[in-house]
């Protein structure tokens, strides 16, 4: 997965948008989780053996739980070998987090309503792919890849340093037989500008194809049809220079 990215892997897919629940790997490899509850961040992330733990950015020491939010019911333990956030009352059973590992369970209620890595929690597992632009992703590293939060800027070392954008596919195609330029309809991931790709892999993606003489509206790429399928590169991590955007 990329490195200092946001993925989603479980959130409120309804208006309400009760619960977000992120992760991300650093440069080590290490799960950083972030649970946005409301006006509420809360941070799960190891560090010297043990999960540690912020609320709204401010550290709540292992010593100092159970920890129950002041204003709203989200309560946060130690369990097992790591820490478990929980906020029945918002659709979250419980967010566990371990040196090696998580877990998230949601309330019964919220079953079908929910999207992200772990999709719909309906017991339906043939729409288990599906991006959130409604597309049904055609492998598991499309899929992954698409539940990336992109980053604005590349100014902050520590924050992604990617977006989104539809990519042209290097070789020429004859398609309907006509000479055509094709761009694709999934988003792919790529370095922001004045950033260069340090690691990439390579995705399958739909691409729309275009006669070589047309003109390309981009605004609407990402609702067309599928043409073909190919494969092209995905970015990972990046390095930036200082004039980067």
């Amino acid at each position: 997965m990329p490195e200092s990215c946001y993925q989603v892997l479980a959130q409120d897919c309804t208006e309400e948008l009760k619960f977000m629940v992120l992760q991300m790997k650093d440069s080590s490899r290490q799960n950083h989780l972030n649970v946005k509850i409301a006006d509420i961040d809360i941070d799960l992330y190891p560090k010297e053996s043990e999960v540690h733990v912020k609320v709204n950015g401010m550290v709540i020491p292992l010593t100092s739980l159970p920890y129950q939010h002041p204003t709203t019911s989200i309560e946060i333990r130690e369990n097992e070998e790591g820490v478990s956030v929980y906020a029945a009352s918002h659709g979250l059973h419980e967010v566990y987090v371990n040196k090696t590992s998580w877990r998230i369970k949601i309330t019964d209620w919220m079953k079908g309503k929910t999207c992200g890595l772990c999709g719909k929690a309906d017991g339906e597992v043939r729409q288990d792919y599906r991006a959130p632009n409604g597309r049904l992703a055609k492998n598991s590293v499309s899929f992954a890849l698409s539940w990336i939060l992109p980053a604005e800027s590349c100014k902050d070392f520590s924050e992604c340093r990617m977006k989104f954008e539809s990519v042209q596919l290097e070789r020429k195609v004859n398609v309907h037989g006509q000479d055509s330029t094709c761009f694709s309809v999934e988003p792919v991931l790529r370095c922001l500008p004045g950033c260069s790709p340090v690691k990439t892999t390579s995705v399958n993606v739909g691409f729309k194809c275009f006669a070589a003489d047309s003109t390309l509206d981009p605004s609407n790429i990402f609702d067309s049809s599928v043409d073909l399928r190919d494969s092209t590169e995905a970015h990972l991590a990046c390095s930036c220079n200082a004039q980067c955007s």
